[in-house]
């Protein structure tokens, strides 16, 4: 039985993995389900989960011009989710995905119909919307465990984002039949906005 060479064998799989990534480029305008099923093979044949995400993105619809693409908007979304309760600034959430800060802002706002600002400050008002249901936190916590300065930062944006103040928000969902039920689901004002209303939601401490 003759020996394998592994050299020649890792010079096979190189040689196939080229030819599959070039089949793939060729047909990415004209069979784009033949090319996503070469580099479906070519990401097997690495077996890198890193690479299979290279490829995906290469593969992805074109990027609305001005726009962040899928991935970057996910990771932005991602970031800013895990670091509500901190202070976030332009400038770290831009660096996230390598862009500048007015690139970035431009392509945030023509993404989501709103600057990132506008987007933090709401996405707060609403995580205090459902700390306000689920726990008996005092109004000073929940605005802290949010990322407001204090009670009285998270008292002026939740009024202007809300009509009315968080204490008075509180005891009418607290007497709302039903209303603790639902704010244990998940999906209940954690659910991230597909399009921003566009509503201007003052930032206070957000930078």
């Amino acid at each position: 039985m003759a020996a394998v060479n592994p050299v020649g064998v890792a010079m096979d799989s190189q040689s196939h993995l080229r030819s599959l990534i070039r089949r793939a480029v060729s047909l990415l305008d004209c069979n784009r389900s033949e090319a996503w099923r070469c580099l479906k093979d070519a990401d097997a044949l690495l077996g890198r989960e890193s690479w299979g995400e290279t490829l995906t993105r290469q593969v992805a619809p074109p990027v609305q011009p001005g726009c962040l693409a899928a991935w970057q908007t996910k990771r932005v979304i991602d970031y800013i989710e895990e670091r509500l309760g901190a202070k976030l600034t332009v400038k770290d959430i831009a660096g996230a995905i390598e862009l500048s800060k007015s690139h970035f802002t431009r392509a945030f706002k023509s993404t989501l119909g709103s600057s990132p600002m506008v987007y933090i400050a709401a996405r707060r008002v609403e995580r205090a919307k459902r700390m306000m249901i689920i726990s008996t936190e005092s109004l000073t916590e929940i605005a802290l465990n949010c990322g407001f300065a204090d009670q009285s930062h998270l008292n002026r944006q939740f009024r202007r984002a809300v009509g009315v103040t968080p204490g008075q928000w509180r005891r009418s969902s607290a007497s709302a039949p039903g209303s603790s039920e639902k704010a244990s689901q998940p999906q209940t004002f954690l659910a991230r906005p597909q399009i921003m209303l566009r509503q201007k939601v003052g930032i206070g401490a957000v930078v």
